[in-house]
C-alpha cells in the first residue's frame, strides 16, 4: 500500500511512521506500507489561529498528496496550529489535526491540545509564527525541526511527533476498524 504524506518535516513523518507501527498489530493494512512524502502547500498561514483553518490545511495537504503521488490508494495531510479558548485571561491551545483521504472517503482526527504560556500566545495571534516564538521562547534554533513546541512545552514528555501518532491513529480509525470497506 502506497501512503501518499503531504509533508516533508521529520517530525511529521516519524509520527505517521510510529501511528503504522501501532497499527503493526491489527489486521490492518494488509499489506506492505510505503510512504511516498511530497512536499505540498496548506494553503493557510505558517501558524493557523483557528480549528477551522488547522484543519482545512491538513485537508488541502491530503488531496494534494494523493494528486501528486500517482499510485497511492490513501494521503494524509497534517498541520499544527492554534485556537483561542478565551481572550481574558488568553488562553490559546496548539494542536495538530491529520487528514486521511483515499479520493472518496475521508477521516479526520487530532492530537491533545496543549496551553501555550501567555506571552508565546500573544505573540503568535500578532502575526508571528509559532515556530520562530518557541524558538525565541526555548532559546534554540529550528525547534520544530525536532522536538516541536509540544516537545519544550512539555520537557520532552509528549513530542511533536507523538502529537502527530494521535493525529493519525485517529484520522485512519475508519479504516482500520473496519467501518470502510476497501
Amino acid at each position: 500500500m502506497r501512503i501518499a504524506v503531504g509533508s516533508l518535516r521529520e517530525p511529521k513523518l516519524t509520527g505517521v511512521t510510529m501511528a503504522l507501527e501501532q497499527l503493526a498489530a491489527l489486521p490492518w493494512p494488509a499489506e506492505e506500507v510505503a510512504l511516498e512524502p511530497v512536499d505540498v502547500a496548506s494553503g493557510q498561514a505558517d501558524t493557523p489561529l483557528s480549528g477551522e483553518a488547522t484543519l482545512a490545511g491538513a485537508r488541502a495537504r491530503a488531496r494534494a498528496a494523493l494528486a501528486a503521488v500517482p499510485g497511492a490508494s490513501l494521503a494524509l495531510g497534517l498541520e499544527g496550529g492554534v485556537e483561542v479558548l478565551n481572550r481574558a485571561p488568553l488562553q490559546v491551545v496548539l494542536r495538530n489535526w491529520a487528514v486521511a483521504w483515499d479520493g472518496r472517503r475521508e477521516g479526520v482526527g487530532s492530537s491533545a491540545g496543549i496551553l501555550l504560556p501567555e506571552d508565546v500566545a500573544a505573540a503568535v495571534l500578532a502575526g508571528e509564527d509559532l515556530a520562530d516564538v518557541i524558538d525565541r521562547h526555548a532559546n534554540e534554533h529550528d525547534v520544530r525541526s525536532r522536538q516541536g513546541a509540544f516537545g519544550v512545552l512539555t520537557a520532552g514528555v509528549l513530542t511533536r511527533a507523538d502529537a502527530y501518532v494521535q493525529a493519525v491513529l485517529t484520522a485512519l480509525a475508519p479504516w482500520y476498524k473496519g467501518e470502510w470497506e476497501g
